[in-house]
């Protein structure tokens, strides 16, 4: 037997049970610092740095982010995301609903930015499903993209890839991810040596929203 999971920090009653269970865990999407278990992903601060810089770099200058639940793996996108801005000695801005993300839900986000940061020029999202949501207020408000407004998502989901313009996006390896995890798993149940920590990496795309 063996367990894999989609996220590598855990509460404490959480954590318990699953020390208690004494199976072989796998846990994917993020990587962790000091993992206790296998760990299969990629780095989500670096990723949130890498896509904003790519934002700078096409001349924008005032980048929002935009945020969801504000777990784990999207916090290091965010921190990610202001050492960039920081670092080009420009202001951050954030908004976080604190909602399961959805394409409506960044078409609120999107009305909501408008409201509380006029002059933003560029907007980078923590999935795909918000920014095809800011994507579709830009078209429908008649807001030019990416000239007056560029927009970057996460993970290049296909709707995102079917959309007009096309959505930047930073490319994440999720089936990688999994079909890696599981075969360390099974080498593990069945005693076999095998490595525990794997960086599987991610790319970025411009798309033809930046």
């Amino acid at each position: 037997k063996g367990l894999l999971l989609t996220e590598s920090v855990h509460s404490l009653r959480a954590d318990k049970y699953l020390n208690a269970a004494k199976i072989p865990i796998a846990e994917v999407m993020g990587l962790a610092e000091n993992p206790g278990r296998i760990n299969v992903g990629f780095d989500n601060f670096q990723a949130g740095f890498d896509m904003t810089t790519m934002l700078l770099a096409s001349g924008k200058r005032r980048i929002i982010y935009f945020g969801s639940m504000s777990d784990v793996r999207d916090e290091q996108r965010y921190l990610g995301y202001c050492r960039a801005m920081e670092s080009a000695g420009l202001a951050v801005g954030r908004i976080a609903p604190n909602k399961v993300s959805s394409v409506s839900i960044g078409t609120g986000m999107m009305t909501l930015a408008r409201q509380m940061y006029a002059d933003m020029d560029g907007i980078l999202c923590t999935n795909d499903d918000l920014a095809v949501g800011v994507l579709q207020e830009c078209l429908a408000s008649g807001i030019s993209v990416p000239q007056e407004l560029a927009i970057a998502g996460f993970h290049g989901l296909e709707i995102g890839q079917i959309v007009s313009p096309r959505l930047a996006s930073v490319l994440t390896p999720r089936f990688e991810m999994g079909k890696v995890a599981t075969e360390i798993l099974i080498k593990k149940i069945k005693g076999l040596p095998t490595i525990e920590k794997v960086d599987l990496h991610y790319r970025l795309s411009m798309g033809e929203t930046i």
